[in-house]
């Protein structure tokens, strides 16, 4: 809120300069947001939070934290009296529909009004707050808000049927508001409206068909309390920020609203026209706010301020806030005032002491107590490690929303049932918990395509599923995916060997991998497998489907494969042994040879190293061809011997048996 600085030294009493009033604040309550010079005037801009919205967004809240900080109480300078209640015959009639959309409402019909310019000390305050000056009778209902915090509003009483009525708004119901525009609203909507039509937006903003102009001579002047969380809704569904609803919507003191309404009336009588007067007064309050007390124990606030405060130092801060304390041996029993709604329960008052008292006064010294080890995280360390592999295989992580909507479960073809549905979400497209990461991965896919050719992303994050019982539950997942156009049809076996490259730096050896047509119909249905380790099923590797793809405007093939890091943890790793490096040369052949269309590469590698024993170090597939029915591998072998070096007659004996067997056992053509 912007604070004229005259106006603070009026209302508070202080000989700070504006520069000074800026750091105590800043120190003890509020960050301060800018200063500029406005006149003769400062302006000085501070961040209310807004729990403390209730009391502080108001040039006398902002004059008693001021006077607190200072060490002294607060006197206001002008009256906070109550409402005049004339013995008048001529009544207002106010009818509150909903009693939890608006606690209060004060209406005062003051007659003989004439619309001249404010007084220039008045538009000089209001100038100072960033408000530009109408008339005489807008200005006050701006000037007593921004002095107490109590929005106002007046009604040209000739433009409505001379009664009040609070109610939610009928579906379809139009108003055209003081923008000049026409708004269409709902039953969640709360109006301020006469027998005939909605006069008003209830704390937002007032109608135009009923606002003040020159011609008006009786106004009837509105001082309410309304809910805070229906003119939040509003306001926000309606795209309106108002000085008002901006108050409003972070929850005022109904009995504010006297207060408010008594500064107006008082204000509007001395310039509002030498005759004006009040004609009515109608003061609805179905449920009054009283004060509350909380039991402050002395002890409990040096313990955890960690400070040594005398119990009567406790007693004058809080007495400075407005507060009235009884002390009775170590406890102080405070009164609330209704205006700090934020006030509840002990530690409330508590930060309320340690910021006047200053937190930099509190001593700083390391607390006495016992360290221990903590327990290792196994499931974050893995993780951790993950990453760290995964990122030096080329991979970079993404981080996406843990929803996404209809949408997605229909292009992936998931199944609406098994998924958790969020009961207030923020958009349609974050409607449901994800139940796989491939979607909103693909969409990640999708957006790096715009700047780069070939990639691989990975992602360690929740699925959320339920379980037969209908409980909800929930497993860590890494998801990959790997786009390389150059790749053309070795992208799965590319993608298979930086899976491999981690398992086996995680330790984890003999993976299976089988081909087959899975149950999850985003996957490509003839370039799938599963992944096993030690008979468990640990996730699936292969190629999205092109059908899905095309629906994000994906062109190029995408593989990708995801892992369950929970069934991976509970696995037994292979114990790392130690193998000097070899004293003897090794030499590497390569083999191509016309695969079967039910070979698997697995069987392959097997039957190489049956065949080969010992001297075959290491198996690499570095080509795969296929056009039509024919498929052609070419793998690269490493061998060699820990005893000696081999021979060309020992090797290409080796190469003869391996042939052989690839021959006899897998009936494969080898390219001679």
């Amino acid at each position: 809120m912007k604070y004229s600085y005259n106006w603070l030294k009026e209302l508070s009493g202080t000989k700070k300069m504006p520069i000074q009033i800026a750091d105590i604040i800043n120190m003890r309550a509020f960050e301060l947001e800018d200063t500029r010079k406005a006149g003769s005037d400062t302006q000085l801009e501070f961040n209310i939070l807004p729990n403390r919205g209730h009391d502080a967004l108001s040039h006398v809240g902002m004059a008693r934290e001021i006077c607190a900080v200072e060490g002294r109480k607060f006197f206001p300078r002008f009256g906070l009296g109550n409402v005049p209640r004339p013995n008048l015959g001529f009544g207002l009639k106010v009818e509150i529909k909903d009693k939890n959309l608006c606690q209060r409402y004060i209406g005062a019909v003051i007659e003989n009004i004439k619309i001249n310019p404010s007084p220039k000390w008045l538009q000089q305050k209001l100038i100072a707050c960033g408000i530009k000056p109408i008339n005489n009778i807008v200005d006050i209902t701006n000037y007593v808000m921004l002095e107490t915090g109590q929005p106002l509003h007046a009604f040209d009483i000739k433009k409505t049927t001379g009664n009040i009525i609070v109610r939610k708004a009928k579906r379809g119901e139009k108003i055209k508001l003081l923008d000049e525009k026409i708004y269409e609203l709902n039953e969640n909507n709360l109006v301020i409206a006469d027998s005939e039509k909605p006069i008003a937006l209830a704390g937002v903003m007032g109608g135009s068909k009923s606002s003040v102009t020159e011609k008006t001579k009786t106004i009837i002047l509105e001082s309410a309390n309304f809910n805070a969380k229906n003119i939040r809704k509003t306001r926000t569904a309606l795209g309106l920020q108002t000085e008002s609803s901006y108050r409003f919507e972070r929850e005022i003191d109904p009995n504010l609203a006297e207060i408010g309404a008594a500064r107006a009336i008082e204000l509007l009588q001395e310039y509002g026209g030498k005759n004006a007067k009040i004609a009515a007064i109608a003061d609805t309050y179905p449920k009054k706010l009283k004060p509350w007390t909380i039991k402050l124990n002395s002890e409990y606030v040096n313990n955890l301020l960690g400070e040594k405060i005398e119990i009567l130092r406790m007693e004058k801060i809080l007495e400075r806030l407005g507060m009235k304390v009884k002390q009775s041996e170590k406890l102080l029993n405070c009164e609330i005032p209704t205006r700090r709604l934020d006030l509840v329960t002990e530690e409330d008052l508590i930060e309320e002491i340690g910021r006047i008292y200053g937190y930099e006064n509190i001593r700083e010294f390391a607390p006495k107590m016992e360290l221990s080890v903590p327990l290792e995280n196994a499931k974050r360390n893995f993780e951790h490690k993950i990453r760290d592999v995964m990122t030096a295989l080329g991979f970079s992580e993404v981080y996406n929303y843990s929803f996404y909507g209809v949408k997605e479960i229909e292009n992936f073809r998931l199944e609406l049932k098994n998924h958790i549905e969020v009961a207030n979400p923020m958009n349609p497209d974050q409607q449901y918990m994800r139940w796989s990461l491939m979607p909103n991965l693909v969409k990640a896919v999708r957006i790096n395509l715009k700047n780069f050719e070939k990639f691989s992303l990975f992602e360690i994050g929740r699925k959320f599923f339920y379980e037969k019982n209908k409980i909800p539950q929930e497993k860590t997942i890494l998801a990959s995916a790997l786009v390389n156009p150059s790749a053309k049809n070795n992208l799965f076996f590319k993608l298979k060997s930086k899976l491999e490259s981690l398992l086996d730096h995680l330790g984890y050896k003999n993976t299976k991998y089988e081909i087959l047509n899975t149950k999850y119909l985003f996957w490509h249905s003839s370039r799938t497998a599963r992944i096993t380790l030690h008979g468990k099923e640990l996730g699936y590797i292969g190629e999205i489907d092109p059908a899905v793809l095309k629906k994000y405007n994906i062109s190029c093939r995408v593989a990708a494969f995801g892992l369950k890091i929970d069934e991976l943890l509970t696995l037994p790793r292979a114990e790392k042994i130690y193998h000097p490096i070899s004293k003897f040369p090794t030499v590497e052949r390569d083999i191509s040879m016309f695969v079967g269309e039910k070979v698997l590469y697995a069987d392959i590698e097997k039957k190489i190293r049956n065949a080969g024993g010992k001297l075959v170090l290491g198996v690499e597939l570095f080509d795969v061809f296929e056009k039509e029915d024919v498929k052609s591998l070419a793998l690269r072998l490493k061998i060699g011997s820990s005893a000696k070096t081999l021979t060309s007659a020992e090797i290409e004996a080796v190469m003869k048996k391996i042939i052989s067997t690839l021959e006899k056992e897998l009936k494969v053509k080898v390219r001679k």
